[in-house]
């Protein structure tokens, strides 16, 4: 059984916020600021913080951490399967998905748009063969998918090379 409000509880732990800003710094040259959005509108658009560069250019994050290594990242389908509220494989408005598996501590920056890509061009064969995890909160369950991490990654990097039509 799940636990919401003991889960978000676990997602805010300010030393493990620590770890994620220092990963920032030392992948990303030039950050001038990183400003954790706490408005509750920001967080429903999958945003968790924003991240400000020194040229005045930004982008978003939403960061998932996952306690255990399954070897897999695991996508979330539907946030309520009884009410049908899609998950954030379809609802989040971020730039990346910043995926970090904590006892291992492997981070994943996994672009959303290259990701939801991945995602719709396997999604019937990744269906098909990995198994549905169902995890079970007080009021409703939510639906997710994991996905063994090479086949994910691959995916996405099959995602950024294509060629061009002919159009003519």
């Amino acid at each position: 059984m799940n636990n919401f409000k003991a889960d978000l509880q676990y997602s805010l732990e300010e030393r493990e916020n620590a770890m994620f800003d220092n990963f920032y710094y030392r992948i990303f040259p030039n950050i001038a600021e990183i400003k954790f959005c706490e408005d509750m509108a920001t967080q429903r658009k999958g945003i968790d913080k924003i991240i400000y560069f020194e040229n005045g250019n930004s982008f978003s994050v939403d960061e998932k951490k996952r306690r255990v290594d399954y070897g897999d990242i695991l996508l979330e389908l539907w946030s309520v399967y009884e009410s049908r509220i899609r998950g954030w494989l379809y609802t989040t408005r971020c730039d990346y998905i910043v995926y970090a598996v904590m006892p291992t501590r492997k981070v994943f920056l996994l672009p959303t748009l290259l990701l939801k890509r991945a995602w719709m061009a396997n999604r019937n064969e990744w269906l098909r063969t990995y198994k549905t995890v169902i995890a079970k909160n007080k009021t409703y369950t939510t639906h997710s998918i994991p996905i063994p991490t090479n086949v994910l990654l691959d995916a996405i990097a099959k995602e950024m090379s294509h060629k061009f039509v002919n159009t003519s």
